[in-house]
């Protein structure tokens, strides 16, 4: 096991100022138009997305009349994927293997919720933390795990995250986020795999952040009627 750094003062600032973003974030409501492509297989979606910090999540694809046809949930335990149409739901555990599974990105919920409203989280109790000069995207940040790497580009100024890179493990992922004409929700998110197998862009229309979103509203409730495996 690596011996842990010591970090410097204005690395430590600019940790700081990252989690500072991250922690004034509360919820994002949006419609959202999703793209997901894996290897030549490209999929469009589009719907309600709801986000609430630190780790809740719910997005309800809906068809052309407006009706569900899938309903995807998270929270700190459970990951919850809804069929509408086939009348048949999944239940993972919440964690970055289930997301990989579902989704071809091993994010934990936290992280889902943090990256899909455009913040970024660094790693928690890491070796080594070092500030990087400033590059096409801006200065960044790497935050040195046990298993993974994370490089996050920021504004100095604000903490906003420009793009945040996960690299070692399962983790060779990198997101992207557009800023939006408010500054306040990303236009756009893109997390593409560093392999190429799999790109997933969100693009928000008429989204509102910390406008008090009820946790029921979040929560999935599949009926008792659909038929559930339970990978738990």
């Amino acid at each position: 096991m690596p011996a842990r750094q010591p970090i410097s003062p204005e690395a430590a600032a600019a940790r700081a100022l990252i989690e500072r973003r991250w922690e004034e974030f509360r919820d994002l409501r949006s419609l959202a138009d999703i793209r997901l492509r894996r290897g030549d297989r490209v999929q469009r979606l589009a719907g309600v997305l709801l986000l609430s910090a630190p780790s809740a999540l719910r997005f309800e694809a809906l068809s052309p009349l407006g009706t569900p046809m899938l309903v995807v949930g998270e929270d700190e335990t459970t990951l919850t994927v809804w069929e509408v149409l086939a009348d048949r739901a999944y239940y993972l555990p919440a964690s970055p293997d289930s997301t990989r599974r579902w989704l071809g990105l091993a994010l934990g919920p936290r992280e889902l919720v943090a990256t899909l409203s455009g913040h970024a989280v660094p790693l928690e109790d890491p070796f080594a933390v070092d500030l990087l000069p400033a590059d096409g995207l801006g200065p960044s940040l790497t935050v040195r795990g046990k298993d993974v790497v994370q490089r996050i580009w920021f504004d100095p100024d604000s903490g906003r995250a420009k793009a945040i890179e996960w690299r070692g493990g399962s983790r060779g992922a990198r997101a992207v986020f557009a800023d939006g004409v408010t500054g306040v929700a990303p236009e756009s998110v893109t997390v593409t795999t560093l392999d190429g197998k799999l790109e997933a862009f969100v693009r928000y229309r008429s989204p509102r952040v910390n406008s008090g979103l009820d946790a029921d509203m979040v929560r999935v409730t599949v009926p008792e009627r659909v038929r559930i495996q339970d990978f738990r």
